[in-house]
């Protein structure tokens, strides 16, 4: 028997300074697990993947996990023009990880997918709340000067981690039904009008 079910692939970019824990958080959604003595990615790590949805539908999530070191800023580039969707991670106890934000969205605007694709702003380490030095309300302000939806997280307790995923994973989804829906309105629209063109051509050309 045929199955009815859809499977989308998707692409997610994770960025972000070094140390901010973009690993801890991929490995923590992927395989549940979390340590403290991850190294840190040197250039780009890949991992998939698929979730289920209430509707049988399953979305294979492709995650590159970019290193956050300035000498591999240039090669980001080229996964920010893939990406379907992309995470911008800062580490809530580090002022430095924070006030790179701005570079980062530099970076993701001169590729021109800012409006393109949905992009999530995430807080990390949570559970090092004595050592905040970046408020919620600071990140949700930042949050709101770019258009990104705001999460903070925890790799080690597992808070909010599958949330941020799974949000984008399915609004990346939803924005390509949108578009096949509005593509094939469009194309159904100019067979219309192809239609009516060859109907006037030729009952002009009657005699």
């Amino acid at each position: 028997m045929k199955s009815n079910k859809k499977l989308f692939e998707t692409k997610i970019i994770t960025l972000g300074d070094s140390h901010v824990g973009k690993s801890s958080l991929i490995i923590k959604f992927i395989e549940n697990k979390f340590s403290l003595s991850y190294i840190s990615t040197v250039g780009f790590d890949l991992k998939y993947k698929t979730i289920k949805l209430d509707n049988d539908e399953e979305i294979k999530i492709v995650i590159h996990d970019t290193a956050g070191q300035e000498r591999f800023k240039s090669l980001a580039a080229n996964y920010i023009k893939k990406a379907k969707g992309i995470l911008l991670v800062y580490d809530i106890t580090d002022k430095r990880s924070f006030e790179s934000l701005g570079n980062w969205m530099n970076d993701i605007e001169e590729e021109e997918v800012a409006d393109k694709v949905p992009i999530f702003l995430v807080g990390n380490k949570t559970d090092l709340e004595e050592e905040r030095v970046i408020s919620r309300e600071d990140g949700e302000k930042v949050a709101k000067q770019y258009n990104l939806k705001f999460y903070e997280t925890s790799c080690k307790n597992g808070d909010n981690v599958d949330n941020c995923f799974l949000d984008l994973a399915k609004e990346i989804v939803d924005r390509m039904k949108e578009r096949k829906a509005n593509n094939s309105q469009e194309n159904i629209k100019n067979l219309n009008i192809s239609n009516k063109k060859k109907k006037n051509g030729g009952d002009c050309c009657k005699k």
